[in-house]
């Protein structure tokens, strides 16, 4: 039976990998070449990459309101599988979840949806922490988002009042130095408080914890919604996976 079962594994392994999108990743200083942004339809975010002899180079571009909003609010992982895979032993966490006051979130939805509150990106960067958190295989550690290391780095800023732009760079050794890796952008799972106080439960993507989290307005009452605010969109995670090939 094991003779059976193990190569029936690594063929699994082997077409789960093979599935990610491939990304060509450009060289920076390549003024010819330039990286293009790739749009992921289900979430509403455009990514690209570059790199050069030491780093790369990750940027996310949206102007999805509910995206936005669980980036900052329920934290934002960027994953590094030196495999190619969907492996996350390594990660670095930034924005970390968010835990506004009790029914602030709750008064911000009903601000948007009638008008009294425009949304802007600006207010979500003016809160965010000056720290980040690395992990490598289970050892999370907490970095100086401003650090002047030769580690990673990000930088969070607002387009407009309503784009978000996230670039992130990123250790090739990180990456074990491999021409073919994969990074996977996903945000956190939280438990999503209802209005009447009561609560469903989900897990951290990336660490245990809850969080409190908000959504977008919408228009009339549908299902897992309460005051016009999108429940069931905010609980849903944001989860991007790609292979990057430095090859090109």
């Amino acid at each position: 039976m094991k003779r059976i079962i193990f190569p029936l594994v690594i063929m699994i392994m082997l077409v789960s990998c093979a599935s990610l999108p491939v990304v060509n990743s450009s060289f920076k200083e390549n003024e010819s070449v330039k990286s293009t942004y790739r749009f992921d339809v289900e979430n509403n975010i455009a990514y690209k990459v570059e790199h050069d002899d030491s780093y790369l180079y990750l940027e996310l571009k949206t102007d999805d309101k509910t995206s936005i909003q669980k980036i900052f609010m329920h934290g934002l992982f960027i994953y590094v599988d030196p495999k190619g895979g969907r492996s996350k032993d390594i990660y670095f966490n930034y924005p970390l979840k968010k835990r506004p006051e009790p029914g602030a979130m709750k008064q911000i939805m009903k601000d948007w949806q009638n008008g009294q509150r425009e949304f802007s990106v600006d207010r979500f960067l003016d809160r965010v922490p000056m720290e980040a958190i690395y992990s490598n295989n289970e050892e999370a550690e907490k970095i100086p988002v401003f650090s002047t290391s030769d580690g990673y780095m990000v930088e969070l800023s607002a387009l407009t009042p309503n784009i978000l732009i996230y670039k992130l760079r990123i250790p090739l050794e990180e990456t074990g130095n491999a021409d073919i890796f994969s990074l996977g952008i996903m945000t956190g799972k939280v438990k999503m408080p209802s209005m009447n106080g009561q609560q469903r439960s989900g897990q951290h993507a990336g660490m245990s914890g809850g969080s409190m989290g908000g959504g977008r307005p919408s228009v009339g009452m549908q299902g897992g919604q309460d005051g016009g605010v999108d429940r069931e969109a905010m609980m849903k995670q944001l989860s991007i996976w790609f292979q990057v090939d430095l090859n090109n």
